[in-house]
């Protein structure tokens, strides 16, 4: 057989296997049609039916429909703006595409209205290293996924507790709830925010008790505003673990891929904050610093859930306010 005949072949293999799944193709392209129909024939509107398809998005009527659909356009001009500034990141199309500014970016809140704790513990260890990757030491739990809900607080503090218990106790397996933090911490305020000190301080009952986050803490760390900076949180990330960190999260952030994230839209005060993560190492990515932090928007947003974000400059706050428990 020649090898213009194998490659027939291979080629019409491919196209079969390629109609293996109609039902889905069929779907897809009755979407395609009905966008065309209300939206016109572009590029972008078939963008916009493959995004609606991917992540199941349901609209009400043709008027969500071409309002979502202008939002998509907008976002794909951030995405493609951005990405043409030569930047160490690149921004992607994901299930945020189709959500205005107002619409993803969460009310801001000050940290300062969840109190400013000193916290009970001291760092005595101040040596670094160049870099620490805690998900590698197997510590780290997976990446959640906070939906609709403002959990950040309440993840990455359960995240750090779990990882906290995982380094002291090897053989141990734990899995804490956040949804009690969410429940039951009355000085959060569950789906409207909260702050990492408060839920390392909660021990109380509730609903139901299962292993709570706070019987497990014997004391805490925090860093706040002026007195506290990028080389503490490093200290605190090589010697002590994981640490929940503030951030003040704007519309590009939502759409972050891959490289190191730097913004200068974003503020670095704790009046700035709007979103909590987990901090879980550190190091340098085309001479670029970076810390390693890992979100709760799901596995499918940015590297596998986790950002790398630009160290140095307090970065979109992610030094204002930060906090690690120390168990018994």
């Amino acid at each position: 057989m020649s090898m213009r005949a194998i490659l027939s072949l291979v080629v019409l293999v491919l196209l079969i296997g390629s109609h293996e799944s109609t039902p889905i193709s069929d779907a897809l392209k009755k979407l395609e049609d009905l966008f065309a129909k209300i939206l016109g024939q572009s590029d972008d509107v078939l963008s916009f039916a493959r995004f609606t398809q991917k992540y199941g998005k349901k609209y009400q009527n043709k008027e969500e429909i071409k309002h979502r659909f202008s939002v998509f356009q907008e976002n794909l001009d951030l995405i493609g703006s951005t990405n043409k500034k030569g930047l160490p990141f690149k921004l992607g199309v994901n299930k945020f595409a189709d959500l205005t500014n107002q619409e993803f970016l969460r009310n801001k809140f000050d940290c300062s209205r969840f109190g400013i704790f000193k916290g009970r513990h001291n760092v005595t260890d101040t040596t670094t290293i160049p870099s620490k990757d805690w998900t590698k030491a197997g510590i780290v739990s997976p990446v959640r996924d906070q939906g609709q809900c403002e959990a950040g607080w309440a993840i990455s503090s359960v995240g750090a507790v779990e990882a906290a218990y995982r380094k002291k106790y090897p053989l141990g397996r734990i899995s804490l709830s956040e949804q009690q933090l969410l429940d039951c911490s009355t000085t959060n305020t569950g789906c409207d925010g909260g702050a990492a000190a408060n839920a390392f301080q909660y021990n109380g009952k509730c609903r139901y008790e299962p292993l709570l986050v706070g019987k497990l803490i014997k004391s805490y760390g925090v860093g706040v505003g002026v007195s506290f900076d990028e080389n503490k949180l490093k200290q605190w990330v090589a010697s002590i673990g994981p640490v929940t960190v503030g951030f003040h999260v704007t519309n590009s952030f939502a759409f972050y891929e891959e490289g190191v994230y730097t913004s200068d839209e974003c503020g670095d005060t704790t009046e700035d904050l709007n979103h909590f993560m987990l901090v879980v190492g550190y190091g340098v990515e085309d001479g670029v610093p970076y810390w390693l932090i890992q979100n709760s928007w799901g596995a499918d947003w940015g590297e596998k859930g986790y950002i790398k974000v630009e160290m140095g400059k307090n970065m979109c706050g992610v030094a204002a306010y930060a906090a690690y428990p120390i168990l018994w």
